[in-house]
């Protein structure tokens, strides 16, 4: 990987979510989906239930933001990402209740796991990393990580879920590293509860995980070249 930031604590994260917070509008699309928890809930334990236009509609076009409307319609996406989806649910159900802070990437198993949801929407031509990874976040948000292409470039990762894997481990890193930081200051709960909730995002039904706190911190960080704390914060 490339050169990163490898001492994260939670001020950094808290300063970036509240950036975040006004940079994107209060993330109402992110909420839209997280909050709608029938939906959610189908897609991560009954795929086969969910309409392929309900698929397209509020993922696809809502959440990811896809346009080309040539991968949408004549490649029937929305069809063959709920194939996919629906063939993977056993990864996906053996993973629900696992975080990225307490899993053990190190298990070959659930790595295996990891690693065939990621391979196989990479297997659906013209869908970007950042799409891909903003799919697979919705089958387990507190622990399957994003990934964009402007930090699958400045870290050197490989375009593959292989690349994931190694983007996890180091994320992974970085949220215990937070999580002990958080702890330490006396804080009670976790880090992504408390950002969630002095936010407002609980109180919309979008408890926000660490692994998207974390994401937007890098996004911001990296993407966007916004220095996280600004640099003229008083210490």
């Amino acid at each position: 990987m490339g050169e990163a930031k490898t001492s994260v604590n939670f001020n950094d994260i808290a300063w970036a979510a509240v950036c975040f917070y006004y940079r994107s509008v209060a993330d109402r699309k992110y909420c839209r989906i997280l909050g709608d928890t029938p939906f959610i809930e189908k897609l991560r334990q009954t795929p086969h239930e969910i309409k392929a236009s309900e698929f397209e509609q509020k993922v696809l076009l809502d959440y990811v933001n896809i346009i080309n409307y040539d991968m949408l319609i004549e490649h029937k996406l929305s069809e063959r990402l709920l194939e996919i989806i629906v063939a993977l649910q056993p990864d996906v159900s053996a993973l629900q209740g696992l975080t990225l802070l307490d899993c053990d990437l190190s298990d070959s198993v659930v790595a295996d796991r990891i690693e065939r949801i990621y391979a196989a929407l990479y297997s659906v031509p013209d869908l970007w990393a950042t799409g891909i990874s903003k799919i697979a976040h919705l089958l387990n948000d507190k622990l399957l990580v994003l990934l964009n292409m402007d930090l699958s470039a400045h870290f050197r990762l490989r375009d593959s879920s292989t690349g994931v894997i190694t983007w996890a481990e180091f994320v992974q890193e970085i949220a215990r590293q937070v999580t002990r930081d958080f702890e330490e200051r006396g804080y009670q709960g976790t880090p992504e509860d408390f950002i969630s909730e002095e936010l407002g995002y609980a109180r919309r039904g979008c408890s926000k995980s660490l692994v998207k706190y974390l994401d937007e911190y890098y996004w911001l960080h990296f993407a966007e070249g916004l220095p996280i704390p600004p640099p003229w914060i008083p210490t």
